[in-house]
């Protein structure tokens, strides 16, 4: 069977060009992630927000002091002795539900920054694979115009001096020449797009600006089958779903605080105090009276933000269920169509052309025929191609619906095998 297309450590390649396997690729592209590295600096201001949620809150203490300098006319005792003044330590105690409330928000904050973490990393790894991808795809078919290009040259260059010695039609040198000159075309669209490519995968691997990176891939397993992408539900919510949840919680949380501020707060109070040369203990109580302001408007607008939360929860979980499903047929039909991409497949495809070559050097097929034999097979090996880029990217978008990590083995450089 014709491997696939290329050996890519054959190429020749400038200095400034980095040759990477798709693996080590994929775990310094995470590595250096900027976007990872925020959600988790974002995950743990949320894990000490929730612990600061919970503590209580600080006492109060308050000092005052009177008759400053005109102790003695108030008091008749002169000095020190003579002032009158308190030291009161208040206790503020939270007895409604808007410190629990409070808590709850944070607690449910924390749950949706770990979560988006989680759900970060699945998609940076789609994303990175997604990346190298392309940049393969458009590695093969910078190589296969290439290759269509040099050997149009050599026909042309062969068909000239043919004519010059008239072994052949002028015509046919010239319409040889005339599709050389469209394969070195295509080829240099194909490159400007290989060199897009190429810099959006530098600077997701952290590599300078001026870096050409290219992509060695491993073959696919010949033990592989399409039951290792259509995994059996685990009970796990989705991570979609996760956040969708988490927000809904968050919400509660702030419906919770809403009630809370119509509720008084106690403020115990204890301490002493000196009037007129004489000391005793002071007690008193504080609390704020909802008379004028219950919050009931407050309430009422937290309620509706937590139906919000709820309606895109079921929002969010009517998606997931339609995305997977369609990911799933997706994968399917792109795998049955990959069994038919077999040894006999290539065989036929290099057959066309050595059929066509052999008739024209025996002058029985014409130019046209040739032409059009190996336009065939180009255009066979780029439908290939593109079919195996649509496979990679549903296997990715299956892996991430079913929050399982991607893993390089996803991007590998064989068609598909159906195993019995």
């Amino acid at each position: 069977m014709l491997p696939w297309l290329l050996v890519l450590s054959s190429l020749q390649v400038p200095g400034d060009t980095v040759v990477v396997d798709v693996s080590d690729a994929l775990a310094r592209g995470i590595e250096v992630a900027p976007v990872l590295q925020a959600a988790r600096h974002r995950s743990e201001a949320a894990a000490r927000r929730s612990l600061q949620a919970s503590r209580w809150p600080n006492p109060v203490l308050g000092v005052s002091v009177e008759n400053l300098g005109q102790s003695e006319r108030f008091t008749g005792i002169s000095g020190a002795e003579g002032l009158d003044g308190q030291a009161v330590l208040t206790v503020p105690l939270p007895v409604g539900k808007e410190r629990s409330g409070a808590i709850r928000v944070a607690r449910a904050e924390e749950a949706l920054a770990r979560a988006s973490v989680e759900v970060t990393e699945l998609q940076l790894r789609t994303d990175l694979l997604t990346v190298m991808g392309a940049v393969l795809v458009r590695q093969v078919l910078v190589e296969s115009a290439g290759i269509e290009a040099a050997s149009l040259r050599d026909v042309a260059e062969a068909l000239a001096l043919q004519a010059e010695a008239g072994r052949a039609a002028r015509g046919d040198a010239d319409r040889a020449r005339l599709a050389e000159g469209m394969a070195w075309t295509r080829l240099a669209r194909r490159e400007a797009t290989l060199g897009t490519a190429s810099a959006e995968l530098a600077r997701r691997l952290g590599y300078e600006a001026e870096t050409i990176v290219r992509l060695d891939a491993p073959a696919c397993s010949e033990v592989g089958s399409k039951r290792e992408w259509v995994s059996a539900s685990s009970g796990v919510l989705p991570l979609e779903l996760r956040l969708a949840k988490a927000r809904v919680e968050a919400a509660y949380g702030a419906t919770e605080i809403a009630r809370g501020v119509g509720l008084p707060d106690f403020s115990p109070q204890v301490g002493v105090r000196r009037t007129e040369g004489n000391t005793g203990l002071f007690v008193g109580l504080a609390a704020m009276l909802p008379l004028f302001d219950r919050g009931g408007e407050r309430v009422d607008a937290s309620i509706a933000e937590e139906n919000v939360a709820r309606a895109e929860q079921r929002d969010a979980e009517a998606h997931w269920a339609a995305a997977l499903v369609s990911a799933r047929s997706t994968l399917g039909a792109l795998e049955r169509a990959g069994t038919r991409f077999d040894e006999q497949w290539f065989q036929s495809l290099e057959g066309t052309v050595t059929a066509a070559a052999a008739r024209y050097r025996l002058g029985e097929g014409t130019l046209v025929e040739l032409l059009d034999a190996r336009r065939a097979r180009l255009q066979a090996l780029d439908d290939y191609t593109l079919w195996q880029s649509e496979w990679w990217a549903a296997r990715l978008e299956v892996a991430r619906l079913e929050g399982r990590p991607a893993t390089a083995s996803t991007i590998c450089t064989h068609p598909y095998r159906e195993v019995p």
